[in-house]
């Protein structure tokens, strides 16, 4: 899959999440964009989908900026080729902000396109495992 037909079907999804994330809950977004696997051939898909995510630039040669949506979108491919991603939603207090969530995918316990520098001030409060099913973590 190239970076055009990634680039795509990101692009696709976050077009079509841009609303109705703000009606539905993420549970069942991430019902609605889990796939079964179609093939075991996530040695293919994982560098070139990182490859994409890591791009800067204009549409459509960068991924969507917004994390859920792009998140979403990663999670659903990665879904599908066998992955068994996991989709990790964060939250972590800032002085100037207030209250700011996250959210990114992990793949065997490391976060896909982003640095766990990058996630490590977030506090993951529910996770998603590949079968959709969330696991709700303690906060302190």
């Amino acid at each position: 899959m190239d970076f055009l037909l990634i680039g795509g079907r990101l692009w696709l999804w976050a077009a079509m999440l841009r609303g109705l994330k703000q009606v539905v809950p993420v549970a069942t977004l991430v019902r609605w964009v889990r796939v079964a696997p179609r093939r075991d051939t996530a040695g293919l898909l994982q560098p070139r989908l990182e490859a994409y995510l890591a791009r800067r630039g204009r549409f459509p040669f960068r991924p969507p900026a917004n994390c859920l949506e792009r998140s979403l979108g990663a999670y659903r491919l990665l879904c599908g080729e066998g992955a068994k991603p996991e989709l990790v939603v964060g939250v972590r207090r800032s002085a100037q902000r207030g209250v700011e969530g996250h959210v990114w995918v992990r793949v065997a316990g490391r976060v896909l396109a982003e640095t766990s520098d990058e996630v490590a001030s977030f506090t993951p409060i529910v996770t998603f495992d590949a079968e959709g099913r969330q696991r709700e973590l303690s906060v302190p």
